[in-house]
């Protein structure tokens, strides 16, 4: 399995706006080919800071993934989000 993990800032005066639109990004990333399962997390001590670990059948199916994301800056930009990096990792483990 692979994960597609991002670190996300957040514009926090905008976080009821993405907590609202949340279940449906949730959904859409679902309908991806080969979705496993998604973590999407917020900070504690830092909540303008977000990680996301969303995982995939193949390698190939991570890289369009992350593509689709990249893709998507734009849109992520108009509701506060700035990427800050995404990676793709393969995973070792599991519990």
């Amino acid at each position: 399995m692979f994960a597609v993990t991002g670190t996300w800032r957040m514009d926090t005066a905008r976080a009821q706006e993405r907590a609202a639109a949340l279940p449906q990004l949730v959904a859409g990333v679902a309908q991806n080919e080969g979705f496993v399962r998604g973590y999407w997390s917020q900070d504690v001590d830092a909540p303008q800071d977000n990680v996301t670990f969303i995982v995939f059948e193949t390698l190939e199916q991570a890289h369009a993934f992350r593509a689709a994301v990249l893709a998507n800056a734009p849109a992520q930009a108009s509701v506060g989000v700035q990427g800050a990096g995404l990676r793709i990792v393969e995973v070792m483990a599991q519990a």
